[in-house]
């Protein structure tokens, strides 16, 4: 009850009682003061029966207060009880589907592998006489021919003789947690010395002596061989694999290598086959429908060597395409800088920040390379950009020797002399 109200039925009390006390005085020939006294009196009982019922009414809102909140918690802790009970639930059958799958794996990798051994040494086969014979063509064209210097054509084939190939990895990191997610396997041969033979020192002999589609051919084997071991050991592992136009083209190679990628699908999951844009938009028919039967057994595509930013999203997810490469210096000025969009269904207009989601609509995860410093990485994730890659995160590092001797093919395939 307000106080306001209190005090209106005080002060009637006060003044009922004064009357009373007066009209005693008057009927009953009271003296004033004893009248006064007796209005005192029934004032003091009319407050003291107020107080009480005011008591009493606010005991019982207590209670009802009390039972109410009482109500609410009990509702509150069965409601967590049934919480519970389902993340436990969930736990559960979680730990069930992870000791399945498990199994499932382990009976893969623990199966024969004769069939697998077969096929292996068809293809090596066929890489080693495809090899031997160019080499016979180059002789026979030459001719005997006077003591000369060695040449970058003359290592190459003295590493391929003697296996000196190495996969390097380079980790691509998630962002922004910067956990390692892919790696990026490069290919390289080393010199009877142990030094790196770059690319560019051996890539324009080799294109002039024929060698680059053996080349692509053995260095493609090497890098899904080794996919394959560290697959059977981290099923989340996924390796960026790059994979030559012509080796799609290739009527020898092209399908044994589709054979044994088919009798291993689980290698799907950890196998990103990688290609130039300029290789990618300018496929022929054949190479589309390479990449179609790649796609089709679940094996992905990348895009890298980026010229341009202007990409049709439509036709890379046609193609299999789910990830794409580019510098991250590029899409800062071309995305931001420059506004360049994607081409896609979408016609509204499209914010900066907006396309890596625009990208993954297509299933397309964009990839920022060459990053090299953390004010390039405060871009990206302005960005909103999911994956990065560069020396800022990890230089490629050469993979244990003992995986390079376990992948290596059998001795003698390039050691064959030129007639």
């Amino acid at each position: 009850m307000p106080l306001i109200t209190h005090a209106l039925l005080y002060a009637g009390y006060a003044l009922l009682a004064l009357t009373t006390g007066l009209a005693l005085a008057q009927v009953g020939g009271a003296a004033a003061g004893e009248a006064t006294l007796s209005a005192i009196g029934l004032f003091s009982a009319f407050a003291i029966t107020h107080g009480g019922l005011s008591a009493a009414h606010a005991s019982g809102a207590v209670a009802r207060s009390e039972k109410k909140q009482k109500v609410e918690i009990d509702k509150l802790r069965a409601s967590h009880r049934e919480s519970v009970a389902e993340m436990d639930a969930i736990a559960d059958r979680l730990d069930r589907l992870d000791t399945a799958v498990t199994d499932i794996a382990h009976r893969r990798i623990e199966a024969p592998a004769a069939p697998e051994l077969k096929l292996i040494d068809q293809i090596v086969d066929k890489l080693g006489r495809q090899m031997d014979t160019r080499f016979d063509e180059i002789a026979r064209v030459a001719g005997p021919a006077p003591a000369r210097e060695r040449g970058p054509i003359d290592i190459v084939r003295e590493a391929l003789d003697e296996n000196r190939v190495e996969l390097h990895l380079q980790p691509t990191v998630a962002l922004p947690q910067r956990r390692t997610a892919f790696y990026e396997g490069f290919t390289r041969l080393k010199d009877a010395n142990g030094r790196i033979i770059l690319p560019n020192e051996f890539m324009p002999a080799a294109e002039r002596a024929g060698l680059m589609p053996i080349i692509d051919n053995l260095l493609l084997f090497r890098c899904v061989q080794i996919v394959k071991k560290l697959a059977q050991k981290d099923r989340r592992i996924g390796i960026f694999c790059n994979i030559a136009p012509r080796a799609l083209s290739d009527e020898v190679f092209f399908p044994q290598f589709l054979d044994f990628l088919r009798e291993h699908r689980e290698m799907a999951g950890a196998l990103i086959f990688e290609l130039p844009q300029e290789a990618f938009e300018g496929r022929t028919g054949v190479e589309a429908r390479a990449m179609a039967k790649l796609a089709d057994l679940g094996y992905r595509f990348s895009i890298d060597k980026v010229g341009h930013l202007d990409v049709d999203l439509i036709d890379m997810e046609r193609a299999g395409v789910r990830f794409f490469k580019a510098p991250g210096a590029m899409m800062i000025e071309g995305f931001v800088g420059e506004g360049i969009r994607p081409k896609s269904s979408i016609v509204r207009e499209i914010a900066a920040n907006d396309i890596a989601a625009i990208f993954i609509r297509y299933g397309i995860d964009i990839v920022a390379e060459r990053i090299e410093d953390e004010a390039t990485v405060v871009d990206l994730l302005e960005l909103e950009i999911p994956y990065a890659q560069g020396h800022l995160f990890g230089a490629p590092r050469a993979i244990k020797d003992s995986l390079m001797e376990e992948t290596a093919p059998p001795p003698g395939m390039f050691g064959r002399s030129a007639a």
